[in-house]
């Protein structure tokens, strides 16, 4: 059966244990059927209560003694926080991402126990917190077995579904292909003029037009697939091959392969122990699997081909080359290739799309960024690193686009033993061992308390100067790139491509226009028309007063729907135009 070794021990622990102790009890006591029934019924709440109960009296105990206090327990409108399960499935698909956290923040501050079904789960959105985990109790706070089984399938071994000895052997192998000689803005350029070529022009200067909509979210998925895989692989998708039409189905696929792996490694996430129950009928990662495997497996091989040349030319080699130069396992070599496409095309798409999304809803940042772009880069010629250096307010720009939006909004990570969490309050709150924190950096990082009243407001100037060194801003505030030794390897990557693509976009959206009569060139604007049925951001979230239903759509201001499975996204994708 699908997931028997997962899911085992939690029926046996959830759905059988409780009715045999009952049975046990029962035996002695031989009253009635009917009365017999009813006890086996009542067996499973009444198991779950005592189990609550029995948790906090273990927990309020300790943090008594260690003159600390337990975080807050959420009290549900249903029997043993199932409301709250409920909720937290529905949350970043059926609703906006974050919004069941945000309402218990409300309720509860900024660190607090959901216990659904009896078992602690700590969600935080404290930077006090989330760098305690992250940093000062760094060893303690790991991914777990329980995370580790959920994305096994998918991440393997890899990096990113790995901790201690295993987690250092993958970190130490690949630290050394994101040094700056491996990561440069020529890699990236080819690819990026051939998705803007592809997109939709404007009308002619007699015509002038907007382009047709287009989803921009899609269009940056497909153009971080082909950068992260000519950097990993050394392949250019676009380029005639030899190598199979099963290979070929799988170029096609691969893309959108990875997307549904992480919405069912998401949707594992939020189940909970129970997943594979919810998998008896199909597994739903066996089909982009097979696809992601069938694209791999072949480029490995000629990976394996190339180590066994007489002469190889060191400054063609890429990631999958060292990869295979350090193990025969291949499946060590896929589990770490998946990883890092993982990250290298996931969140630099999601970085990419919501950059745009900022110069279409914020023109007068795009007007800044264009000028700055214009002045320092001008209208052609190589972009390099000393270019991008030069554009300060881009990298500005870049930031507060990270810190509304960090691809990755959550976090979670599991005691290996009890601690004492540091808050912004002064508490410090106790957390026993194999417990699970969930830390949503997502709201930490427009946190009014962290970031000032302006928080939700998109202003790049505020990385200007000192302003994000006071307080925990800086320091603790921000962890768009996590925090600690495992800070994101892939961030020259992804800051490098974005500085590209901004420049050459710039570069693109000015030689449409008559800029060079005085103009200021094309611009980008949000297509709601063009947005499918049914992923439109609802009317309600932003408010008759245009200050956001209830807090949602960042109190008004978003205009489109945002979701996560694992990475940040649009609901629908992000239809856009081009227009003078």
């Amino acid at each position: 059966m699908k997931g028997a070794s997962y899911l085992l021990p939690s029926v046996l622990k959830t759905l059988i244990f409780p009715p045999l102790l009952a049975h046990i009890l029962l035996r002695q006591l031989r009253p009635p059927l009917l009365v017999q029934l009813i006890c086996y019924w009542l067996s499973l709440p009444v198991l779950y209560i005592l189990r609550t109960e029995l948790s906090l009296y273990r927990t309020q105990s300790p943090a008594r003694r260690a003159g600390a206090c337990p975080p807050p327990n959420v009290k549900g409108r249903y029997p043993l926080n199932i409301d709250v399960l409920l909720d937290w499935a529905k949350s970043g698909s059926e609703e906006e991402v974050g919004r069941m956290m945000v309402l218990l923040g409300r309720q509860y501050g900024g660190t607090y126990n959901t216990r659904v079904l009896g078992e602690d789960q700590v969600i935080t959105t404290d930077p006090r917190v989330i760098r305690h985990a992250l940093v000062d109790d760094f060893d303690n706070f790991v991914k777990g077995q329980k995370t580790r089984s959920r994305a096994q399938e998918f991440l393997g071994d890899g990096i990113f579904n790995s901790d201690g000895e295993k987690w250092k052997f993958h970190r130490s192998l690949t630290r050394p292909f994101f040094h700056p000689t491996h990561i440069r803005p020529s890699l990236f350029t080819p690819h990026i003029l051939s998705s803007l070529a592809s997109m939709p022009e404007i009308g002619s200067a007699e015509h002038a037009g907007p382009s047709e909509a287009f989803d921009m979210q899609k269009a940056m998925g497909e153009l971080s697939l082909h950068m992260a895989v000519d950097w990993l692989c050394g392949v250019k998708l676009d380029e005639p091959h030899s190598r199979g039409e099963e290979w070929e189905e799988a170029r096609r696929g691969v893309g959108e392969a990875m997307r549904l792996a992480q919405s069912a490694v998401g949707r594992r996430m939020k189940i909970g122990n129970l997943w594979p129950l919810f998998e008896l009928k199909a597994d739903p990662l066996a089909k982009p699997m097979r696809t992601i495997h069938a694209f791999f497996r072949p480029l490995i091989q000629e990976a394996i081909d190339r180590k066994a040349a007489p002469e190889v030319d060191q400054g063609k080699m890429r990631l999958i080359d060292r990869l295979v130069a350090a193990t025969d396992d291949l499946r060590k070599i896929e589990d770490q290739l998946i990883n890092i496409l993982l990250a290298a095309r996931d969140t630099t798409a999601s970085l990419l799309t919501f950059c745009v999304y900022g110069l279409a809803l914020h023109p007068e940042v795009f007007d800044k960024v264009r000028e700055e772009i214009l002045s320092t880069a001008g209208m052609e010629g190589e972009i390099n690193k000393e270019i991008i250096r030069d554009c300060p307010y881009t990298r500005r720009f870049i930031n507060e686009t990270l810190r509304l939006f960090p691809p990755v909004p959550l976090n979670i990570r599991r005691t290996l033993r009890p601690t004492l969490l540091p808050t912004s309050t002064g508490e410090r709150m106790y957390m026993p061992a194999n417990t699970a924190l969930v830390m949503c950096t997502v709201l930490m990082q427009r946190d009014k308390a962290v970031w000032g009243e302006d928080a939700e407001d998109f202003r790049p100037e505020r990385w200007d100067g000192g302003e994000v060194d006071e307080g925990m801003k800086g320091r603790e505030g921000f962890a768009a790139w996590n925090l600690g030794p495992r800070m994101c390897l892939g961030q020259p990557f992804a800051l490098s491509a974005t500085h590209t693509f901004l420049i050459l976009l710039v570069r693109h959206l000015t030689s449409q226009s008559d800029a060079t009569k005085g103009g200021k060139g094309s611009r980008i604007e949000l297509a709601p028309d063009a947005q499918p049925k049914g992923t439109r951001i609802p009317p309600a979230w932003t408010g008759e007063d245009g200050k956001g239903g209830d807090g949602r759509a960042r109190s008004g201001r978003d205009q489109v729907w945002i979701v996560s499975d694992v990475v940040l996204a649009v609901k629908g994708g992000l239809w856009v135009r081009f227009v003078k």
